[in-house]
């Protein structure tokens, strides 16, 4: 088949969305399927320090996959100029894809932005090809729970284009089955919502954890290390581990490392030396083999989203944590998907963000108990072995581009 990929974010950017698609589409390339990507110019502020003053080429193949780049203005930490962008991506991308000339048989695209379900409908009016909109977030249900969009107008706007989008789809993925529910409710067709949850290539994510210097090369090898690494948004309650850190901070052997990027990276800066937090440290995004290094060097990796957060989402750091067979603590709302999966892996303790004293007890719980540590990330990692499958996902993605191409023809 020839596939299009369609992503904001790719591989060499750092982050969940580029890595996700970036190991999806090596996987349909393994199984003999043609596959082009259309995704934005890296911007400097998701890319590796040592890779901010590259020039990459605006077409590219990587591992077997036809990359196909484009430039636009881009901004993290302004909200309105980040919501322009996302705007303006539809038909900046579809200008890409009339320049390729080339004819797909289904495409793929990962959702938010949201307003990418516009590219999606222009590609179907211009040439028939169908698409499957892969929902990774739900917006703007997420957005309104953390209060960042206030604005009613923008809030009518935003959920006509959701409707849209759900109504008019030739099919729809989601990541959980919570996920298949709220589309329904919103709008979407049932027969037409299937739940495939994000996937790895286990082969390729054991070459990186080999690797386990962290706490030397930090000078740490006496601590009991906590991480979390990903994304510091308003959506991840990042904040919450600062303030267990303060609890703990008679507890000399912990110490707690926050890994990435983002809008409130800068606040956290700021508290961590206003408060003289000294038991937690922050860096930067990491490239994908210091990442797993970090992780595999962890005795503790924490999953957190905000208590306000009702959608049904999973956080693409899961599967890599589960991979890397590490006990997690899920500092999340307790009717959330994510504590659900967590759950019925049984591969790690759910606490929620709103009770610091039980995620307290549940670190101190958790150190004095290898045993316990050893069996939740066993039971990740045999989750992910059985449900987590890139392989498989493939496989399933493939059965409903089958139907979508014998439906058009």
């Amino acid at each position: 088949m020839k596939i299009l990929m369609v992503v904001a974010y790719f591989v060499p950017e750092i982050g969940s969305a580029a890595h996700v698609y970036f190991d999806l589409a090596k996987a349909f390339v393994n199984r003999g399927h043609n596959v082009d990507v259309i995704t934005s110019y890296p911007r400097k502020f998701n890319l590796n320090k040592s890779d901010r003053e590259k020039n990459f080429p605006m077409d590219e193949n990587i591992d077997g996959i036809n990359v196909h780049r484009c430039k636009h203005s881009a901004v993290r930490d302004t909200l309105f100029l980040r919501g322009l962008e996302h705007f303006t991506l539809p038909r900046i991308y579809f200008k890409r894809y009339k320049k390729l000339n080339k004819k797909f048989d289904v495409g793929l695209i990962y959702i938010p932005p949201l307003p990418l379900y516009y590219f999606a409908r222009m590609i179907k009016r211009y040439d028939g090809t169908p698409f499957v909109l892969n929902f990774q977030d739900f917006h703007p249900q997420e957005l309104i729970d953390v209060g960042i969009m206030k604005n009613k107008a923008m809030i009518k706007l935003m959920e006509y284009i959701e409707r849209k989008a759900y109504k008019n789809a030739d099919f729809i993925t989601v990541l959980s089955n919570g996920g298949i529910k709220y589309v329904t409710n919103r709008g979407g067709d049932p027969a037409k919502i299937r739940h495939i949850y994000n996937g790895v290539i286990l082969s390729e994510i054991d070459k990186y954890l080999v690797k386990r210097d962290f706490k030397g090369r930090e000078g740490i090898d006496d601590k009991f290390l906590i991480t979390y690494a990903g994304i510091l948004s308003p959506f991840q309650g990042v904040e919450n581990i600062l303030e267990v850190a303060k609890i703990l901070k008679k507890e000399e052997n912990i110490i707690f490392y926050i890994v990435g990027d983002g809008m409130i990276r800068k606040k956290l800066e700021e508290r961590i030396e206003k408060e003289n937090i000294t038991n937690v440290k922050l860096l930067p995004f990491q490239p994908r083999e210091e990442y797993f290094n970090i992780i595999n060097s962890s005795d503790i990796s924490i999953v957190s989203l905000d208590i306000r957060m009702k959608a049904p989402c999973l956080p693409g750091k899961l599967v890599n944590l589960m991979a890397a067979k590490q006990p997690i603590i899920a500092l999340v709302p307790e009717d959330s998907e994510t504590a659900y999966v967590i759950n019925k892996a049984n591969c790690g303790i759910v606490v929620s963000p709103s009770n610091i004293n039980k995620f307290a007890d549940t670190i101190m719980k958790l150190k004095t108990n290898e045993k316990l540590r050893k069996e939740l990330g066993g039971n990740g990692r045999k989750f992910l072995q059985e449900n987590m499958n890139l392989e498989k996902n493939a496989i399933a993605y493939e059965k409903i581009f089958e139907k979508l191409i014998e439906k058009r023809t």
